[in-house]
């Protein structure tokens, strides 16, 4: 009878996993959402292309006439060149932050919307956890479920 308590007390509690980025893809708004951000990324890589030519432009040019140039207007040229490579940097810096932030902003409802129904599913179907398996972790934890950070503590004397 004592052996059979703890498997009993086991069986009591359910657990589950889902593959939240699998759901994530098969999500009807995902696809427009990818279309967006690929849009958008072509929108500034075809910019970053327009900056880069007028940069290997101003290079190519400097060179061709640099040694005819006045020191004057070579030091002018050589300023232009450093701040159109500056320019590039901080283009490039901005649209990486651009698309980040965008493809935060449309996911985060898609994402809460996923973790929603896994809540429901989860208090529907009586789980104790529900794993994720895309991200190796707990996406579900049931209010019955118990913490034992407390005899951990005590265990190591904290």
């Amino acid at each position: 009878m004592l052996c059979a308590l703890p498997m009993f007390a086991m069986a009591q509690d359910k657990f589950g996993h889902v593959n939240s980025q699998e759901i994530l893809m098969a999500m009807p708004e995902f696809k427009t959402i990818q279309l967006t951000l690929d849009t958008l990324q072509t929108q500034w890589e075809n910019e970053m292309v327009k900056m880069r030519e007028e940069y290997l432009t101003k290079i190519q040019e400097f060179q061709d006439k640099q040694a005819t140039m006045p020191e004057s207007i070579k030091q002018a040229r050589q300023s232009e060149i450093a701040d159109l490579e500056q320019r590039i940097a901080t283009f490039q810096q901005t649209a990486s932050a651009d698309l980040q932030q965008r493809h935060q902003e449309l996911l985060t409802p898609v994402i809460e919307k996923i973790r929603k129904a896994i809540e429901e599913v989860g208090n529907e179907n009586a789980f104790t956890y529900i794993f994720d398996l895309s991200a190796q972790s707990i996406i579900y934890q049931s209010p019955k479920s118990n913490d034992v950070t407390p005899l951990v503590k005590k265990k190591l004397g904290i």
